[in-house]
């Protein structure tokens, strides 16, 4: 019997919605948040074109994360118009057609700020959609484990997170210089933290760089500071009252007051946080460090120094360039910008003398310098950063 009217099926955040979908066959398309770091609001949907907006949730203002997952749509061509605000970066989504196993950007069309047009393959019963490269605490964990059994390191829980999660860490390396780097202060900034694994493995290699790095060096990393978000698919950045990177004046985040209570624990000479910028446009589609105040930086002879050593020690495809560091004063990076609290760098300046050097990066998200960003571009990048942090050490 030939239906005069078929349902179209969605479900968002486990809550089912239906639409008309007008003559097409009885199999009944899904959308739905229910993949890791899921984030997605459904609008409605118009023969082929799909309207969506990111979930803020708990932001202040606006942001630009979401995640989502597509099943029945095998052999349609769909158009994801975002309604609320940019949404979608400059190369257009990432996707898996193997629920995670493996991703890569879409041969998606027509990508604006806030549309895509995507083709589904005729088998592609699901398919998993993100903003960006996603990296899960499942991805660091499985990092952690595939590490060979005869390198030494140590790895366990920083702190519970407000929902009761472990938070974890990791160390590896009995150097007298020690090394604190952290990631997911704004916890949708996902690939920031495979800058981190590129760190982690570089030490972790049964080679002389390897051997070199753990007995010079003694690295603690926080790979998701805002663990809870991290697993939830939230924004983080802006997050009321405040979040993460603004809370190291009152402490409400369990994970901040972790993190601060190991930097004074540590006393590291290097502390570094990976970040993620905006989705592109102007300070968004290269890799630079927002400078601090002055008045706060310890040594801007040897930040200087780290700058240029990084030029000349960065591996892979995303170029670095010293030139391209946004100075304090300049664009968003004023005193403004942080009235709501001071952020890790900040506060590890104010609070820990031993500091040399304290560096926030913002990694673009999909193109940075003409490059194309990708997990083990990224990640590549974390090995010279490795290497840098070795020389920068061990120059003296």
């Amino acid at each position: 019997m030939k239906l005069s009217r078929s349902f179209f099926y969605l479900c968002i955040m486990g809550l089912p919605f239906l639409a008309s979908c007008a003559g097409r066959s009885a199999v009944q398309p899904v959308i739905d948040a229910g993949i890791p770091a899921g984030n997605i609001v459904f609008e409605k949907m118009s023969n082929d074109t799909v309207y969506v907006h990111q979930d803020l949730r708990d932001t202040e203002g606006d942001w630009f994360y979401w995640a989502f997952r597509a099943r029945g749509f095998q052999g349609r061509t769909v158009t994801f118009v975002f309604t609320k605000s940019v949404a979608v970066g400059v190369r257009g989504p990432v996707v898996s057609f193997d629920q995670g196993k493996t991703y890569g950007y879409a041969d998606a069309t027509d990508v604006t700020r806030n549309k895509f047009t995507f083709a589904f393959p005729k088998d592609a019963k699901e398919v998993w959609m993100y903003e960006c490269f996603p990296y899960t605490p499942e991805m660091w964990a499985s990092f952690v484990e595939g590490i060979p059994s005869s390198i030494k390191y140590d790895t366990g829980t920083l702190c519970k997170s407000r929902k009761g999660v472990d938070v974890p860490y990791f160390h590896i390396g009995n150097g007298k210089d020690k090394v604190v780097m952290t990631s997911r202060h704004h916890c949708s900034e996902a690939t920031a933290t495979y800058v981190l694994e590129g760190v982690a493995a570089a030490f972790a290699e049964d080679s002389a760089l390897g051997e070199q790095l753990r007995s010079n060096l003694d690295l603690t990393i926080v790979p998701f500071v805002d663990m809870d978000g991290a697993i939830a698919g939230d924004q983080g950045k802006n997050r009321r009252p405040h979040d993460h990177n603004r809370d190291y004046s009152l402490f409400i985040y369990p994970e901040t007051a972790a993190v601060a209570r190991l930097m004074k624990e540590k006393e590291p000479v290097i502390c570094i946080d990976v970040h993620n910028p905006w989705l592109y446009g102007e300070n968004n589609e290269f890799i630079y460090s927002p400078l601090k105040d002055p008045t706060y930086v310890h040594n801007p002879e040897k930040e200087a120094m780290f700058a240029k050593l990084l030029e000349k020690n960065q591996e892979g495809g995303l170029r670095y360039k010293a030139s391209d560091d946004l100075p304090f004063g300049q664009s968003w990076n004023t005193n403004t910008n942080y009235s709501q609290g001071l952020t890790y760098i900040m506060w590890s300046f104010m609070n820990v003398p031993s500091l040399e050097i304290a560096r926030t990066f913002e990694v673009a998200f999909a193109n940075a310098n003409g490059a194309v960003v990708t997990p083990s571009a990224l990640k590549e990048f974390g090995h010279g950063l490795a290497r840098t942090i070795l020389e920068i050490t061990t120059s003296e």
